[in-house]
Order: structure tokens, then C-alpha cells, then sequence
């Protein structure tokens, strides 16, 4: 099985190089490697390495769920790639949903006899107006959670906790700043036969699994094997109430708010009623929207395969 190692060096503001650094010393087997140097770098990379792939290949992936998002993007729909991941980012939330290698000893254990399975996973597709269509692995968001992804993403605290073991605090210290200067907003959802209206919404967050936010449960009952998406909607709620939701939603008490709403589907239309309002796919900021544009949101079956273990 040919093996390719994509390495994010600066994922997790230099913690992708130190674990590649440490991953490096212990392998002893055949491998090629490709490093990223500029967003989007990743899906090139894999989509290049995995175009002519006639047999099965593995591209494990050294970085975070930033570099997962453009590698997964790259070779969506080619049965012969496998993804496998070395969690090396801030947030790591995929790392919290699927399994992940622990160390060199693993890779070349799966390499070797085959010690974990391939399964097949969903991805989610959405279109932000004019930009292009995008997939996402973990979430993608309309809203609060964009405009903190905006904020943590410019944020020299975010670098700080990363150089002390504690990145994924960043986002919960941004929550706490931007929950003073963020416009809420109202927002109409839609399906083939339902529409839904919500005033003062915060945000609409789309969910193939459950976490985001370095490692909030936002959405207890996503699966990314289901052949669904669901729909997260925080609505209707004070400034101070919804930092509470925030607290809660690490225990998964959430849930009980009146002003969360949870949706289920294989494809939804959000409409925003404002503009300038921020979105992200799996932590990566893609810009801001116009009043009335209709975001689709669908879900791809069986579109990519990664490395779980055998039950």
C-alpha cells in the first residue's frame, strides 16, 4: 500500500511541525511526504498524489481539522483513497468523533495486518451565495460561531494557549468577546414541505458529527454515516443566557433550552434576512453574505473513507 504523509507544519501555530518532527523519528517504513505551504495547498496536494490511484492508498494527515477539511475536499468520492489522521491542530474536533493514530507504531500496524477497518463516511455540501460550493467533514456555520472562527483566527491569545497546551480554550475566549459586538439576525430555513421562521437568530450551525468549537457537543445526535445533516439553531436568547448555553453545551445540557432548535434532513435552504453575516466550513472562514441569499445545505453519501477501529 503506498502511503503519503501530508504535514500542516503550522497547524496548531507549530505544532504540527514538532509532531511530524517526533512521528518522523519512529518510522520505518516506505512513505512519500508533501508539506503544506498556503491554504488550499492541502487539496492540491491530495487531489494530484490520488487522480491515477488504481489500487487502495493511504494519505495520513498531519494537522488539524482545517487541513482534514481541504485533504477530505480533495479526494471526496475516490474509493481508493483512505484517510487516516495525526491530530496536530488546535481544536482537533474530528479527532474527538473519529479515530485518529496515536503514534508510528499504528500506521504501520494497519499497514501490516490490517488492524482497522476502512469505513465509508458522509460529507456535507453547502453553498454561501456566489462563493463555491464547499464540503464539510465536522460543521459548517452561518452566523456567531463564523464570527468568532473570524475573530480566533486573527487572535494572538489563540497562540498563546497553543504554546501552553491550551488551544482549545481560544474559542471559548472568543465566544466571551464577541458576544458583546455580534448583530443577531433573523433567518428562514426550508425543506421540499417545511419552513421554518426564527427571529434574533445567533447562529445556524450545519453538523456531520457532533463536536465543534474544540470539543463542544453541539449536536449530541449528528452521525457522519447516516445519510443526514442536522440543523442547530440558537434563536431568541439574551447575551447572558447564551453564554450559559455555551457552558452547557460541553455536557450536553443544551439541549433543554427553548431557544435551540434542532432539525433533521438530507437537505435544507437557509435564508438570512440580514447582511454582512459571517460563515465558515470546519473552522475555516469563507466570508460574508448578502441579505436573501439562499445557503443549500445537502449531504453526500458514502463520499470518503477513513481509518476506524474494529469492534
Amino acid at each position: 500500500m503506498r502511503v503519503l504523509f501530508i504535514v500542516n507544519e503550522a497547524a496548531g501555530h507549530g505544532k504540527g511541525k514538532k509532531v511530524w518532527h517526533h512521528l518522523q523519528q519512529q518510522l520505518s517504513m516506505n512513505y512519500e511526504v508533501a508539506f503544506t505551504e498556503y491554504e488550499g495547498h492541502g487539496k492540491e496536494l491530495a487531489k494530484n498524489w490520488a487522480q491515477d490511484a488504481q489500487t487502495k492508498q493511504l494519505i495520513v494527515i498531519v494537522g488539524g481539522d482545517g487541513t482534514i477539511h481541504e485533504i477530505v475536499s480533495g479526494v471526496v468520492h475516490n474509493k481508493f483513497i483512505v484517510i487516516g489522521v495525526v491530530r496536530a491542530g488546535s481544536g482537533n474536533d474530528f479527532a474527538r468523533y473519529f479515530t485518529t493514530f496515536q503514534n508510528a507504531f499504528q500506521i504501520e500496524s494497519y499497514i501490516q495486518n490490517n488492524e482497522m477497518a476502512n469505513l465509508p463516511m458522509d460529507v456535507g455540501v453547502v453553498q454561501f451565495g456566489d462563493q463555491q460550493q464547499e464540503i464539510f467533514v465536522n460543521n459548517a456555520g452561518v452566523g456567531f460561531d463564523a464570527f468568532v472562527t473570524k475573530r480566533i483566527n486573527k487572535s494572538r491569545l489563540k497562540l498563546y494557549l497553543n504554546k501552553i497546551g491550551l488551544g482549545k480554550l481560544s474559542y471559548a475566549a472568543a465566544v466571551v468577546r464577541g458576544l458583546f459586538s455580534f448583530k443577531s439576525f433573523d433567518v428562514t430555513i426550508r425543506t421540499n414541505d417545511q419552513e421554518w421562521q426564527f427571529k434574533q437568530a445567533w447562529f445556524v450551525a450545519t453538523s456531520n458529527q457532533p463536536y465543534f468549537g474544540g470539543g463542544m457537543r453541539i449536536s449530541p445526535s449528528s452521525k457522519p454515516n447516516d445519510g443526514l445533516i442536522e440543523l442547530t439553531i440558537v434563536h431568541g436568547i439574551s447575551r447572558l443566557k447564551l453564554l450559559l448555553v455555551f457552558v452547557t453545551v460541553f455536557f450536553e445540557k443544551h439541549t433543554k433550552f427553548k431557544e435551540i432548535t434542532f432539525l433533521q434532513g438530507n437537505q435544507f435552504n437557509i435564508f438570512v434576512q440580514a447582511n454582512n453575516v459571517d460563515c465558515h466550513t470546519d473552522g475555516n472562514y469563507i466570508g460574508e453574505i448578502r441579505e436573501g441569499t439562499n445557503i443549500p445545505c445537502t449531504v453526500q453519501r458514502n463520499a470518503w473513507q477513513v481509518i476506524a477501529k474494529k469492534h
